[in-house]
């Protein structure tokens, strides 16, 4: 089975065939499905789904990030957190920013992906599905909002840019999005999306999901995408800063087995952590890439403002 997957995925015709396979089968599916809800009548423009194991130290700053972007309201799927996750959010939670929701599964997808839709989705209009480690950003501002009014495909694929462990030894201290500030010098084909939870159909992986009448997430750019990869645009009007290597503290630490995991592919990247965590440290460090201040900025001004500690959110 270990082989399939990797011969599926070194080639793009097999992949896209077997991905076109299934995508017709839950299109046929989904004909017997009730009519779509009216998203008009949504509560929320935009919101966020992540999934959560241990990540309070850089929770605080996800959460500001991406509210400062535009997402109205996140739900926290807090897989068995022994960290204080609850109590650490609980300022967005009583800002009405945050929903937190302890969920015990192991693995937690698509358990959590199935619930957020059934709970939550008849509430969005949109719905961005990134973790921890994944930062939405924008090549200019007002990109993200822009892309969502001009989309009529049912979900929105964003490329990833691998970030890399910029030196650091241990976790310092101040954001992630201003200490790791050293990239690939450009894009991976590997997306995640921001779906249309009135589109949903069946959960596919953390990276994609499949839409009533087979219809494809498509990037920002406009080009269709056949499951989790694509081509990354040479100047993409959004990017998903993927900061894989926050030190090799933090590697090591979710390399750990009581770290646990999220889904199936998160087991196989466990094993293989431990083995990589010296040559994975000196991997996506080729470029200088910052967040824009104004951005670093909009998130340091919503942590001070919520009581959070200095030291998550110092400048250099």
């Amino acid at each position: 089975m270990s082989s399939l997957r990797s011969r599926a995925k070194s080639s793009r015709t097999l992949r896209t065939s077997v991905f076109l396979a299934q995508n017709a089968l839950e299109a046929l599916r989904s004909r017997g499905l009730p009519a779509a809800a009216d998203a008009s009548a949504a509560r929320y423009e935009l919101a966020a789904m992540i999934r959560v194991k241990d990540e309070a130290r850089f929770l605080p700053e996800w959460l500001a990030h991406h509210i400062g972007l535009g997402v109205e309201h996140v739900v926290v799927y807090d897989n068995n957190s022994s960290d204080g996750t609850q109590d650490l959010i609980d300022p967005f939670v009583q800002e009405g920013l945050v929903t937190h929701v302890p969920w015990p599964t192991v693995p937690a997808s698509p358990s959590c992906h199935v619930d957020f839709f059934a709970r939550f989705g008849p509430s969005c209009r949109w719905a961005a599905f990134f973790d921890a480690d994944e930062f939405l950003v924008e090549n200019a501002p007002g990109a993200l909002a822009a892309t969502l009014d001009r989309t009529e495909a049912p979900a929105i694929a964003v490329n990833m840019r691998y970030f890399g462990s910029a030196g650091h030894e241990v976790i310092p201290e101040g954001l992630v999005t201003e200490r790791f500030d050293r990239a690939d010098a450009t894009g991976d084909r590997h997306v995640k999306v921001i779906a249309r939870p009135a589109e949903f159909v069946a959960y596919r992986n953390s990276h994609n999901f499949y839409y009533r009448r087979g219809r494809l997430a498509r990037t920002p750019e406009g080009r269709r995408v056949f499951g989790s990869f694509v081509p990354p645009a040479t100047r993409p009007a959004l990017a998903l800063n993927h900061y894989v290597y926050r030190s090799r503290e933090d590697y090591e630490r979710r390399a750990k087995p009581q770290h646990g995991y999220v889904d199936a592919s998160g087991a196989r990247e466990q094993r293989r952590r431990f083995d990589r965590a010296e040559t994975e440290f000196h991997r996506h460090n080729d470029v200088v890439a910052p967040v824009p201040e104004a951005v670093r900025k909009t998130t340091a001004d919503l942590l001070q403002r919520l009581g959070y500690p200095e030291e998550l959110y110092r400048p250099s």
